[in-house]
């Protein structure tokens, strides 16, 4: 019998299970994380949409701010009462639409981000106002964190035509991986698409994509979970690859911790300088920079701190991703911007100044593209009393365009108008210092998803707001006067979920603690309140596990507790860990699904 076939019988199983009440943790407040049953709707099983169990999740710090936050969160809805939580998840197709690629018994890794404009996350229909839908914060039937899901037939097509590529991932089989390790393809995602995202230029001026190979880098608050896991996406490179210098600032109880973990000592002896430096250390400037300023910069925690210091250390002509998007509106980048070269004539100018914007290709897309955007929505600001110099930009802008000129004369220019809430993708500003600063504060908020920015005089420090500092699809400060460069955070592609999917990479040394369904709440609260680095794995078919650290002493003493299938599982788990120097493993979940005697999803042959 094929793997296939014997998953298939499990979902025929689970899914007699799934049409009858179920338990997953749901969000219900601000700071409201309960566990409760719950029913899929009837019309889950009609044959038109997605049945799905979960497998398990891991905890994300992502989800702390939805804690918190609850419906003011932009991708929760407004007036929720219950939201499921969850989206590092690994799921089992249970029943799906004739024709949609999948079938029952299919193991499966979800895409989280669905759309790229607000929807009624019920339907995945368009909603001006809807929220920006995305897994474990926008959906009642639908989280990693709840036993049994429920998709629309219609959500594939829709969150394929937001930019996301396939909601619904195939895993195929890896002998060695874990439930935890396939999990993780969420956050690998988030780090490989953002690292695929940064771009610089070579010495010809063309896009140049990705960590070039034997860059200085630098993580700021870089010892957390996110970092490490990005770090391990940059060391998975042949050693002639690697990067020269790694500096990573953090407290010094966790840089203490850092000198043991495997990849940092892997790196060392293959040939990279790793340097861990306090982040209170008065020096920190001049050590940042002391065997090179880093060509590329993840900030992993936004504060004015890490902010300045980013801004202090970068080589000319670098990247500067802000991973973590920030709480403070008003935190800014400080961007010093030269002043523009000389040209021969304002046509010249208004040439090269448009030559020089880019664009990505598509909302998603790391290729980019030179001049305005496809469709282009332009502001021509501060250009009053420059009539020559404005005529030659407008002359030089497409038929058709949308522009917006304050006080021009744009009569007999076949021009769109620009509406009062149409946001704008191409933005020059005249004038320098203080007069440019402010006119870019007041645009700034009105800018597209991918806009570009150009200060065509420049002689200026651009105080770049974090609320654009957040995903990839930022706008750009753009010109020959602009000193480095800036992506962000991305938003999981399918492309990116696929390779973890299809080749992945080992996580199993991050994973830090275990708990059953149940139990998540608890494991939330501790994991919140004590800030450990490493992952947390909740396991939806083993309900009953207690939050418990991931080592064969505290196995055995949550087992020394326990009793029955819970008892039997962490004391066959503490034998495995024990012989494994602690370390998770494929075993471990073996092991514990037998003392349950619930089959191993990954071991079914």
């Amino acid at each position: 019998m094929t793997a296939s076939q014997t998953r298939r019988q499990r979902a025929t199983d689970l899914l007699e299970v799934a049409q009858q009440e179920h338990e997953g943790v749901f969000l219900t407040g601000p700071e409201q994380v309960s566990v409760l049953t719950d029913r899929l709707p009837e019309a889950a099983f009609d044959g038109s949409g997605f049945v799905l169990a979960s497998f398990g999740n891991c905890r994300c710090a992502s989800d702390a701010k939805a804690i918190r936050q609850f419906d003011v969160h932009a991708r929760v809805p407004n007036g929720t009462d219950q939201i499921a939580l969850g989206h590092e998840t690994i799921q089992l197709v249970l029943k799906a639409p004739e024709g949609s690629g999948f079938s029952p018994g299919d193991l499966i890794l979800i895409t989280p981000g669905h759309s790229s404009e607000p929807i009624d996350p019920a339907s995945f229909t368009p909603d001006r106002d809807g929220v920006l839908a995305a897994l474990g914060y926008s959906y009642r039937h639908l989280g990693g964190l709840r036993a049994f899901n429920a998709v629309p037939g219609g959500a594939p097509g829709f969150v394929r035509s937001q930019g996301f590529g396939n909601l619904f991932n195939h895993v195929g089989d890896h002998p060695s991986s874990s439930l935890a390790t396939l999990a993780h393809a969420e956050p690998f995602a988030c780090n490989y698409g953002t690292n695929k995202h940064i771009y610089t230029f070579n010495e010809n001026g063309a896009f140049r994509y990705g960590v070039t190979p034997r860059s200085v880098l630098a993580y700021l608050s870089g010892t957390a979970r996110m970092a490490m896991i990005n770090l391990t996406i940059v060391a998975s490179v042949p050693d002639d690859e690697l990067p020269t210098v790694v500096y990573v600032t953090g407290s010094p109880a966790k840089l203490a911790d850092m000198e043991e973990y495997a990849l940092i000592r892997d790196l060392r002896a293959r040939g990279t300088q790793v340097v861990l430096i306090d982040r209170s250390d008065p020096d920190i400037i001049a050590k940042l920079q002391e065997f090179g300023k880093p060509d590329v910069i993840w900030t992993n925690y936004a504060s004015t701190a890490t902010y300045e210091q980013a801004c202090a250390i970068i080589a000319d002509g670098g990247n500067l991703n802000n991973y973590a998007g920030a709480s403070d509106p008003d935190l800014v980048l400080t961007m010093p911007i030269a002043a523009a070269p000389n040209f021969e004539s304002p046509i010249a100018e208004a040439t090269a100044q448009i030559e020089a914007m880019h664009h990505n290709l598509g909302p998603n897309d790391p290729q980019r593209h030179r001049g305005l955007a496809k469709e282009p929505r332009v502001a021509l600001l501060g250009f009053e009393g420059q009539d020559e110099r404005l005529a030659a930009y407008l002359d030089a802008l497409p038929t058709g365009a949308t522009v917006e000129a304050p006080k021009a004369n744009l009569d007999g220019r076949d021009f769109q108008t620009l509406g009062g809430n149409d946001l704008l993708t191409d933005v020059f500003i005249a004038g320098s210092g203080d007069d440019a600063i402010a006119i870019y504060r007041e645009v700034e908020l009105r800018l597209a998803r991918s806009a570009a920015v150009n200060f065509v005089d420049g002689n200026l420090v651009a105080p770049i707001r974090s609320r654009h500092s957040h995903y990839v699809s930022r706008h750009q400060i753009c010109g020959s006067n602009v000193p480095w460069y800036m992506t962000n955070t991305s938003e999981p592609h399918s492309d990116d979920m696929v390779q973890q999917a299809e080749n992945p990479v080992d996580f199993d040394w991050m994973m830090k603690g275990v708990c059953g369904l149940r139990h998540v709440p608890v494991m939330m609260d501790e994991v919140e309140s004590k800030q450990p680095f490493g992952s947390f794995f909740a396991l939806a078919e083993l309900p009953d596990l207690p939050y418990v650290e991931i080592s064969a002493d505290a196995f055995e003493k949550a087992a020394a507790e326990a009793d029955g299938p819970v008892q039997a599982a962490l004391a066959a788990g503490a034998e495995v860990l024990r012989e494994n120097s602690g370390v998770w493993s494929r075993e471990v979940e073996r092991a514990l699904y037998a003392g349950y005697k619930v089959p191993y999803p990954l071991d079914l042959s």
